[in-house]
Order: C-alpha cells, then sequence, then structure tokens
C-alpha cells in the first residue's frame, strides 16, 4: 500500500510539472493571440467578439474535467483511514497542496509574487477546516454536492454580475442560457437534499488506537484510552441524526460561501494589472497566481492548527497514518485547482464555475455508491437519478451558452 501510495504521488507531481510547464511555453503565444482580439473588438461588440474567441475554448474545457475529476476523488486516499476531528488532517492536505504550488511556481520561471492573492488561500482554508466535520456527519457525496451548491452560486453570481470584490461583470455568448443552465444546476442540487446517506464506520485497527502527544517539548506516543473522554471528536458527541444533518448543512453551505469566492482577489489582480506593479503589456496567465494562492492556503491553515493545539493544551490529536494519503490528497486538490485557474482563464469565471462546482458532486456521488455503499435505497436512487439529469442539463445549457449564442 506504501509503495502504491508514493507512485500515486510521483504521478501527480509528474502532471503537475507537465501542466505548468506547458501554459509557460503557452505564454510566448498569448500576445499573438490578444492582438487578434484586439482587431476583432475594434469592429464588433464585446459580446459577438466573445464569441468568436474559440482558439483556446476546447482547453478551458478539458481543465475544467480534468478539475471535477479530481475534486470528487481527492479524499479518497483517507475514506479509511481515521483522521480525528480533521485539524491535523487539514494541514497536511494544505502541506500537499502548497508543495505543488512551489513546484509550478518554480517551473513557471518564478513569476511576480502577488501577496493580494493569498486572500483568496485564507478564504478557501477557511472553508477546509469543516471539511471532515461534514464527511463525518452526512457522507463524502452528500458533503460535496451541498457545499458546491454555495460554491456554485457565490462564485457564479461574483462573475456573472460584477460583485464581491469582481469590478468587471462576464458576458457569455449566451447569457440567457447561462443563466437557465444555473437554474437547473440549483434544481439538480436540490434533490440531493432527498437523498440518504449512509457513512460508514471506520474499521477499529490496534495502530489506530494510539496518537501523538506533545509534552515537554517532545512527542511521545500514548494510548487513548486514558483520554477517551476528553479527545471525543465533537461530530460525535451530537447524538440527535437530525440535529446532526442540520449542523453539517450548514457548515457545508458556509464552506460553499467560502469556496464561491476564494478566486476573487485573484480575478480582481487581473482587472487592476497596473495597481499591482505588472506592466501594461505584460503577458499572464491564471498558473502566476497559483503559488501566492497556496502560501495563503497553508498560512491560513497553521494558524488554525496552532490555535486549536493551544486550545488542546498542548495536547492535539495527531494521526500518523493520515499522513502520507493526507499529502496525496493535497496533490490531488492542487492538480484540480490548478486547472481550475486554467479553466477560468479560457472559459471565464461565470462559465466555468458551474461546470466545475456541480462536477464533482457527481463524481462523488457515483464514488460513495459504487464503493462504499452510502447510498442505497428505491427512494434514493429515484432522486439521485433526478438530481443527475437536471444537473447534466444544467452543466450543457452553462457549456454551450461559451460558444454559441442563443
Amino acid at each position: 500500500m506504501a509503495k502504491l501510495l508514493l507512485l500515486a504521488t510521483a504521478v501527480l507531481m509528474c502532471a503537475i510539472v507537465a501542466q505548468a510547464q506547458y501554459f509557460r511555453f503557452d505564454r510566448e503565444f498569448i500576445d499573438d493571440y490578444e492582438d487578434e482580439d484586439v482587431l476583432e473588438a475594434a469592429s464588433k461588440n464585446t459580446t459577438s467578439a466573445a464569441c468568436k474567441k474559440q482558439k483556446s475554448t476546447w482547453l478551458g474545457f478539458v481543465c475544467a474535467a480534468v478539475a471535477v475529476v479530481f475534486f470528487g476523488v481527492n479524499f479518497l486516499p483517507v475514506k479509511k483511514i481515521e483522521t480525528g476531528d480533521g485539524m491535523f488532517f487539514q494541514w497536511i492536505v494544505c502541506m500537499g497542496i502548497w508543495m505543488s504550488g512551489l513546484v509550478i511556481y518554480i517551473v513557471m520561471g518564478f513569476p511576480k509574487f502577488q501577496p493580494l492573492a493569498m486572500l483568496g488561500g485564507a478564504l478557501w482554508a477557511t472553508g477546509n477546516i469543516t471539511v471532515v466535520p461534514i464527511v463525518k456527519m452526512i457522507g463524502l457525496g452528500m458533503g460535496l454536492l451541498i457545499w458546491g451548491l454555495g460554491n456554485l452560486l457565490f462564485g457564479w453570481a461574483s462573475a456573472r454580475f460584477g460583485i464581491l470584490g469582481i469590478t468587471k461583470p462576464e458576458d457569455p455568448c449566451s447569457p440567457l442560457l447561462n443563466d437557465l443552465g444555473i437554474v437547473f444546476c440549483v434544481i439538480g442540487l436540490g434533490f440531493y437534499f432527498f437523498v440518504k446517506t449512509e457513512p460508514q464506520s471506520l474499521p477499529s485497527e490496534p495502530d489506530e488506537n494510539t496518537h501523538l502527544l506533545a509534552r515537554s517539548g517532545k512527542l511521545s506516543v500514548q494510548s487513548m484510552d486514558d483520554s477517551m473522554d476528553d479527545d471525543e471528536s465533537w461530530t460525535d458527541k451530537i447524538k440527535n441524526p437530525m440535529v446532526k444533518k442540520v449542523v453539517a448543512i450548514v457548515l457545508s453551505l458556509f464552506a460553499g460561501a467560502l469556496y464561491g469566492v476564494n478566486f476573487n482577489p485573484v480575478t480582481h489582480l487581473e482587472e487592476h494589472l497596473n495597481s499591482t506593479g505588472l506592466p501594461v503589456n505584460s503577458t499572464y496567465i491564471g498558473l502566476d497566481f497559483v503559488f501566492p494562492h497556496f502560501c495563503g492556503i497553508l498560512l491560513t491553515s497553521t494558524v488554525y492548527f496552532v490555535i486549536y493545539a493551544i486550545a488542546k493544551k498542548n495536547r492535539p490529536r495527531l494521526y500518523p497514518r493520515c499522513v502520507v494519503p493526507g499529502l496525496i490528497s493535497g496533490i490531488m486538490w492542487a492538480v484540480a485547482d490548478a486547472s481550475w485557474f486554467i479553466a477560468n482563464e479560457k472559459l471565464s469565471q461565470a462559465v466555468a464555475f458551474p461546470l466545475i462546482t456541480t462536477g464533482p458532486g457527481l463524481v462523488g456521488a457515483l464514488v460513495g455508491i459504487i464503493f462504499f455503499g452510502e447510498i442505497k435505497g428505491k427512494r434514493n436512487f429515484i432522486f439521485l437519478g433526478l438530481a443527475f439529469l437536471m444537473t447534466v442539463v444544467g452543466v450543457a445549457q452553462v457549456a454551450i451558452s461559451k460558444i454559441m449564442k442563443v
């Protein structure tokens, strides 16, 4: 198992390097495309000019598909591994994210560091600390789908109407079709509220009954039995199933809202290049902002973990077995997020957000059904089928709105 995880890590890091190297070379050709766009926009209005810009649209859709798949499965490496209250796990994941960002930063040729992009990372990290409790309470598939709703609405509305830090509204080729697609996606996600999940408990293993405790400046291994009452996760203390579900839904929507606006600082930077120190005619691409964004993620995550350790009186719950899987999960997430940066650039945020925020829910639900049996029963599958149908129709409308005026 360890060899398989290491192999997966190596493959993912190679994918990140290849992705960054490709777009570093692509930077050389962007100026030619921009010159053509300027000439075209001079004779036509903004909407029709946007419809003609097809040269890199296919690449945006490919990156969106990559993001959908990796966001949908990035928690699989730790699905069967104890993560406790999630604070240690999320910090490890963020370490994997930052390492991936460092690789991209080096391969991209050390582009100018933009501190404002760190704010987006801080917003994401704040939402991320809720992920493990959500998954423990309502399952991976349901959690992905609900926080995807908040992610979808906040991210799409920010770009579509120019709000929450974005000053230039984005109009797709067919605004009506784009808006209808959003409606279908929201209705599809709404059906998931009626799907009951059955989260599986983790198997009890001898080596999982110990955890690391920091005392007197050094680490020691102690039995959890002596402090089980004190270290019980707060989610386990909620005995009422309905209360637990409501808490999980609220946390999911909160996380989704933060996820939805985490790209806004980067988009703001792209809209105001002069104020950030970049020359007016400089060539930039989305991956230039990935490393500062990921630095914001790691810094915020570390702050939360330190606060957590202090609150636990320097006795945080640490699970050694989740370290390597957590790093892999972080690298998988980094691949997806870097692809999202590219999709935003190639498709526009108003188009990329609906595609990438709804797709992982479908992938997560399918994985939950096939491999973990989280969703069972005829009634659940009926609602799940309706959700799939509405989501697919909505995603198709959003995709078409990018390339066709209806």
